[in-house]
């Protein structure tokens, strides 16, 4: 069962920022999302034209549904709008107690709208954040409560144990703000002080940073991970919503939480007992070069654990490097040791209620169907994804199921909510009707691995699943 998370703010109607990017995170990192508005706003790309915050009353009566009913197992707030709005919500936290709750202050839009009144932030900072798990603030809400401005980590150290005395049990201060090559976010609590550093981006789509950030980290304590890992997870997330951030309207377009949850197009299996030319990782580099962006580690031999973890984590690196992404299939322990994205569950593996808690919201978990009935039961399950063949048959398992074909997979595709992604004897020249069944995707194992030129094989299904593309877009 998915934790439920509930998250407090305002409504976007661009769906970049606020109640419509926490949902969207939210679901995405393993969570089930309620939402409670707190205020109306007309904005885009380009900015806040108007904000009108709910009647308090109506506010209060949203959280007494919600909690009446649902019990969050973690809140998170947004924009609060209005100082009574404030005060509503903090004497909900304070009778409701919830295990985790994370304040991100908004008081201001990135375009300089001002969304919180002064006598708003004066009840946010003596009602609210002494209640709060974690505060999120950015270098301008530090300057808002504080008067201290940072513009290096020495500065967001002494800013956040400066906000620490306002009663929070931890901060983190956001570095998205100031400059350097590395965008570092810095945790302060009673442990101390950690850093949190990724790459900076020059992403020209950065809305709804903040509002994915603070949901992911609600949603990573909803899940049970500690304060530190689930900062750690929700920094991975934000960081590749940025980098695959939606060219949407004429501003500034927003960042895409969900993009790291969705299986890539193309998922090529490595296996060394098909053929004896390629280790699983040279097999791996050539696959991604030659545009695959899913490899999948798929080991039947008996292995030492640590060859595994090796293999894996040898592959994970390469592939990386070339834009693809790893999946270890069967072996949640492996995939989690070395550090890959994500696993492929079989029907005789570990089940998916128990590599999500241990992988946490930012693996991306699949798992195999043979026929409608099991993919129902499935899509149920705290996946990603949905594996679903054989197709066409094949040739690469000793007891293989019956194939599901064309019509099967249709059936399949149109029934369940999951992108799925078909396996099974498939070849460039089959792909259109796979993806035209319904097939968010392809598998392939032996038509690439055994191939003359694995690279160039690669590249005809990239080719394929194109030309669908371009035919769809046509079509539309």
């Amino acid at each position: 069962m998915r934790p439920i998370v509930l998250t407090i703010a305002g409504s976007d109607p661009s769906s970049g920022a606020g109640i419509q990017a926490d949902l969207k995170t939210i679901e995405a990192t393993g969570g089930y999302a309620a939402t409670v508005v707190t205020a109306i706003t007309a904005q885009n790309t380009r900015g806040v034209a108007r904000c009108s915050a709910l009647a308090p009353d109506l506010v209060r009566d949203q959280l007494a549904a919600v909690w009446s009913d649902l019990r969050p197992a973690s809140v998170k707030s947004g924009m609060l709008a209005s100082e009574p709005i404030v005060r509503v919500v903090a004497e909900r936290i304070r009778n409701e107690r919830p295990r985790h709750y994370v304040l991100d202050p908004v008081m201001q839009s990135s375009d300089g709208f001002c969304l919180l009144s002064e006598a708003g932030v004066g009840a946010l900072r003596r009602e609210l954040i002494p209640l709060a798990t974690l505060l999120t603030p950015n270098v301008d809400d530090v300057a808002a409560l504080t008067g201290l401005d940072v513009r290096n980590v020495e500065e967001a150290e002494r800013a956040g144990r400066r906000l620490m005395t306002l009663g929070c049990a931890a901060v983190l201060v956001k570095g998205g703000h100031y400059g350097g090559s590395q965008a570092i976010d810095l945790l302060v609590g009673p442990s101390g002080v950690r850093e949190f550093s990724a790459e900076r981006l020059a992403a020209p789509h950065t809305h709804g940073t903040g509002c994915v950030l603070s949901a992911a980290i609600a949603t990573g304590l909803a899940l049970g991970q500690s304060l530190e890992d689930a900062v750690a997870s929700a920094k991975q997330v934000v960081t590749a919503a940025i980098r695959h951030g939606l060219p949407l309207g004429a501003g500034r377009g927003p960042v895409d939480p969900m993009h790291r949850h969705l299986p890539g197009r193309l998922h090529v299996i490595t296996d060394e007992t098909l053929q004896s030319r390629y280790s699983h990782l040279e097999l791996a580099k050539l696959a991604a070069e030659g545009g695959a962006d899913t490899i999948q580690l798929r080991e039947k031999r008996q292995r030492p654990t640590s060859a595994l973890v090796r293999w894996a984590r040898e592959m994970a690196e390469g592939v990386r490097e070339r834009g693809a992404r790893l999946l270890v299939n069967d072996r949640v322990d492996v995939a989690l040791e070395a550090q890959a994205d994500g696993v492929h569950l079989g029907p005789r593996d570990l089940t998916p209620a128990c590599a999500r808690r241990m992988l946490g919201p930012r693996g991306l978990i699949g798992a195999t169907a043979n026929d409608l009935e099991s993919a129902l039961i499935l899509a149920a399950a705290p996946i990603d994804y949905l594996g679903v063949g054989p197709i066409f048959g094949t040739s690469s398992k000793a007891d293989p199921a019956a194939s599901v074909g064309l019509e099967g997979l249709r059936e399949i595709a149109s029934a369940v909510a999951l992108p799925v992604i078909a396996i099974g004897n498939i070849s460039p020249q089959r792909v259109q009707g796979v993806i035209l069944a319904g097939a968010h995707g392809v598998a392939v194992l032996s038509d690439v691995a055994c191939h003359a030129d694995p690279r160039q094989r690669v590249r005809q299904f990239v080719d394929a699943l194109e030309r669908v593309e371009e035919g769809a877009s046509v079509a539309r």
